[in-house]
């Protein structure tokens, strides 16, 4: 098997595992594993190395971006409730 076969699926399969954490917590999984499988399908034909490049660029830009949010909100939920120390409530 080809590098760039094996790396596409390597990132198919982090997508899936993706869909799958995202629907513990929307209940959408058939859903998001349908339009993942509706997504790869339709680059499958892919055939010039640029462009196959830009569609995993893509997909792992997806990946960041969503890991990015979710390390937003945790976050937030962190310091929700949390007294803000530059803020002197006795003066």
């Amino acid at each position: 098997m080809s590098k760039d076969i094996k790396n596409a699926l390597q990132l198919y399969r982090d997508c899936l595992r993706l869909a799958d954490y995202v629907s513990l917590k929307q209940g959408n999984r058939a859903a998001l594993r349908q339009e993942l499988r509706r997504s790869f399908e339709q680059h499958r034909g892919l055939t010039d190395p640029q462009a196959i490049d830009n569609a995993k660029d893509a997909a792992v830009r997806g990946l960041r971006n969503f890991f990015v949010h979710e390390a937003q909100n945790l976050a937030k939920k962190e310091t929700e409730g949390k007294p803000n120390p530059d803020i002197n409530i006795l003066e």
